[in-house]
């Protein structure tokens, strides 16, 4: 474990929010979430170093079996896998339709394959080899294996980069903002998505909020820390969306509270697979077709109330390079 100065500010001065665990796939450990008494941005703290954080990802972590049920039926979070895609690369496409785009931390692939289907020439970064080895047999997409500092990529190669929930993983988010302004071209825009720690979500849950996933989340963004470590390294903003989950059902308030009622002893919250790959990944119990429409109404309604109070579950940030 390394203790961390503020990568906003560069402050060491800190307070502790709460002690978490992991209750996402219950891997040992207590860990402590604290606030920058300078700029507020929050982080974890002390946290795993490099060598010690791939212990904390599964090999199935963010892989979806797309072998078991094939990319027609594919499914996230009880709504087809086109339409959640889309609704999270709208700021993006809305502004730009065509060109190179590279997508950091791709994972299973499916915003590179719904580019791809649009027309854009499109690149994958992912640091587990499983996962890049099945998006370049499955998809046909050139996705490479590694880190952003030691990719390869040209200088001011790439039309758009998206990280949808990358930013909050990585150990130094200000290194990889210049790096990611560096790589655009100078009418390129970058796609952040994030965890809203200012949301109503992360209120009401507090550490039994599923976006906490402690130790793999380092950081914990509010629109306005994103913003600022975003400009402050090469990136200006143009505007920062407020959003909830897409989908069916709301995820962050949905399993958050099944979390919580697993921690009060009501109902036991099953760990998720990690000792098979060959199958599917489940998040979290499974719930009834009538249970998921009464989660789809109650949260939807608060997600869109959330919403328009900006307080949504996530932020999304459209930037370009300075």
């Amino acid at each position: 474990m390394e203790y961390a100065s503020c990568a906003l500010c560069g402050s060491t001065k800190n307070s502790s929010i709460y002690r978490t665990r992991d209750r996402n796939w219950n891997l040992p450990g207590v860990f402590n979430v604290v606030k920058c008494s300078v700029c507020n941005l929050v982080f974890l703290n002390p946290r795993p170093d490099l060598e010690e954080i791939g212990s904390y990802y599964p090999e199935t972590f963010s892989l979806r079996a797309h072998h078991e049920q094939g990319m027609d039926n594919l499914k996230i979070q009880g709504a087809h896998w086109e339409k959640v895609i889309s609704e999270r690369l709208a700021p993006l496409l809305n502004l730009k339709t065509s060109g190179r785009v590279l997508d950091v931390g791709c994972g299973d692939c499916l915003a590179l394959l719904y580019m791809k289907r649009l027309g854009w020439n499109v690149f994958g970064l992912e640091p587990r080899e499983n996962a890049a080895e099945l998006a370049r047999n499955k998809f046909g997409i050139d996705v490479r294996s590694g880190y952003l500092e030691s990719s390869g990529f040209e200088p001011g190669f790439f039309d758009a980069i998206t990280l949808i929930h990358v930013f909050e993983h990585v150990h130094k988010p200000d290194a990889m903002a210049r790096q990611i302004s560096q790589l655009l071209a100078p009418d390129g825009l970058a796609l952040i998505e994030t965890p809203n720690f200012d949301s109503l979500e992360s209120r009401v849950f507090r550490d039994r909020w599923v976006a906490i996933d402690a130790p793999r989340h380092l950081y914990h963004f509010t629109p306005e820390t994103l913003r600022a470590m975003l400009e402050n390294n090469s990136l200006r903003v143009l505007k920062v969306f407020h959003g909830s989950d897409p989908g069916l059902y709301k995820m962050g308030y949905s399993e958050s509270l099944r979390q919580m009622v697993s921690d009060f002893g009501i109902k036991k919250y099953p760990a998720k697979n990690v000792s098979n790959t060959n199958t599917p990944i489940s998040t979290g119990p499974k719930v009834d077709s009538t249970a998921r429409k009464l989660e789809s109404l109650l949260f939807g309604a608060t997600g869109s109330i959330a919403n328009s109070l900006k307080l949504g579950g996530r932020i999304t940030a459209i930037a370009q390079k300075k």
